[in-house]
């Protein structure tokens, strides 16, 4: 729709015919002329000032229909869970499977908040399955509404509140808190993690601007409310993170779990040492690798990883294509065309060299894949990692969850970079994150760095104690002999 404020009115037409006089009511929105016949005056007055009234309340018109925006919005009232629908639709094509399944389990906890009353409400389980199997999933693959949903789809159909209830000064910020709130709760009623709140509420508030832009509402209720956001719990915890000679008794470990084991010594080794995310290194073929030439090297030679994208795993009705659990994305927080460089230390040279010796690349060049060739998973990495750790580290170690999952690795890695002294700007570059979000997560980890930068000061402070006594001495014995 195209939008106006530039409004005239002239005064009625009137047209004599046999049963009667017809009084047309005429305006412009902009240069376009719109007409409303009516019969009788009093009924043309009365819609003229109408007009004339949403005028004076400072109202769009629409250029097209000559109608004033609440107007507009009236004859267009749609409810939640239409309006969801219409907003998954318009975003499905442009994002990643993970992100497709975060908006839907977003928008599921957040319906549950806007449901009108009904003896024969589904259960909150029912309502969760239909919205995050059909509604926001198989739907947009075209599937028909499957037997098992049918009575709790035809029944939310019917049963969600009107988006123009948001606009309600009294009702909209009422709905907008019990959202918010459904969104810090988990399934069994306990509080939720401030990620998983946050997480979820910047989906539906992403749906809610949607809604404003669309003019489905006004504008979105959530920056009415005055809702305190939980502290985000992602900084990287110290405590977690394994030093150098954990990670080594690690990575010894995992070539004991079997034939895929012997495998992924690597794979956890580019974690540690390269700081790839997970779904990166699954992504990891052989051009995106470059190793320094084996019968030059010395020893002090680095490679590189040239990264361009990352295989993410998410419930297959959330990929394009079902056939697969996978889906080859671009990487995070990046363009499609952008390429990460990562150097490749000696150490992971070495160990990469030896992984290429013993089992060459898989199907499709890739350099991890399992002792049948297939693709591995983060769900199948994560349960190598389960099951090594205990064999790995002390009783002491693992009670405070010590590298409790395989990420600590990555922490483990970029953490070093910065204790290193590596320019921040530099370590995220690597890492694919942005400088803020860096320091931010690894606010913590910087405590070795404060240290040092301390110990330096004190030692910039005693070179200038000792220069202003030489100082001194200088000007003692300087002068003229009396």
């Amino acid at each position: 729709m195209r939008w106006s404020r530039k409004v005239s009115f002239w005064e009625h037409e009137i047209t004599k015919r046999q049963r009667g006089k017809t009084y047309t009511v005429r305006w412009t929105v902009e240069s376009e002329r719109h007409r409303e016949p009516l019969r009788g005056k009093v009924a043309a007055d009365t819609r003229k000032a109408e007009l004339m009234t949403a005028y004076a309340r400072g109202e769009r018109f629409d250029i097209e229909s000559g109608k004033p925006e609440s107007e507009v919005r009236a004859e267009s009232v749609m409810d939640w869970f239409a309006a969801t629908l219409q907003y998954t639709e318009t975003r499905w094509p442009f994002i990643g499977s993970r992100q497709r399944q975060s908006i839907a389990e977003g928008l599921s906890e957040a319906t549950l908040a806007v449901l009108k009353p009904s003896k024969r409400r589904p259960t909150d389980d029912e309502i969760r399955a239909a919205l995050r199997q059909w509604a926001y999933a198989e739907r947009l693959h075209g599937d028909d509404v499957p037997e098992r949903h049918a009575e709790t789809v035809a029944w939310l159909r019917e049963h969600t509140v009107d988006m123009t209830a948001f606009d309600d000064e009294q009702t909209g910020p009422l709905i907008a808190r019990g959202i918010l709130e459904a969104l810090s709760r988990r399934k069994d009623g306990t509080a939720a993690s401030a990620n998983y709140a946050n997480r979820r509420r910047t989906t539906v508030n992403t749906f809610f601007e949607y809604a404003a832009e669309v003019r489905l509402i006004k504008t979105n209720p959530l920056a009415r409310v005055s809702w305190k956001r939980p502290q985000s719990d992602d900084t990287v915890d110290p405590v977690v993170v394994p030093n150098a000679k954990q990670i080594r008794r690690l990575l010894a470990t995992v070539p004991t779990h079997g034939k895929l084991g012997k495998r992924m010594e690597a794979f956890f080794a580019v974690m540690a040492y390269a700081g790839l995310r997970p779904e990166e290194v699954i992504a990891l073929h052989r051009d995106n690798l470059e190793l320094p030439d084996e019968e030059t090297d010395d020893g002090t030679e680095f490679g590189e990883f040239r990264l361009r994208r990352a295989d993410t795993h998410a419930p297959t009705r959330f990929n394009d294509d079902r056939s697969k659990r996978r889906s080859r994305r671009r990487l995070k927080h990046r363009s499609e065309k952008t390429v990460r460089r990562v150097p490749i230390e000696p150490r992971l040279v070495v160990q990469l060299r030896r992984h290429i010796a013993a089992f060459g690349f898989g199907p499709g060049d890739r350099l991890f894949v399992g002792p049948q060739g297939g693709v591995l998973s983060t769900d199948r990495v994560g349960k190598v990692w389960r099951e090594i750790r205990p064999h790995a580290l002390t009783e002491e170690e693992l009670t405070r969850d010590l590298a409790k999952v395989p990420y600590n690795l990555r922490h483990a890695c970029v953490s070093n970079w910065l204790a290193a002294g590596i320019d921040p700007a530099q370590v995220a570059e690597w890492a694919g994150h942005s400088v803020e979000t860096l320091l931010e997560e690894y606010v913590k980890c910087l405590d070795g760095n404060a240290e040092r930068a301390k110990r330096r000061l004190l030692q910039a402070l005693a070179e200038d104690d000792d220069d202003e006594s030489e100082d001194e001495a200088a000007g003692e014995g300087g002068g003229e002999a009396v």
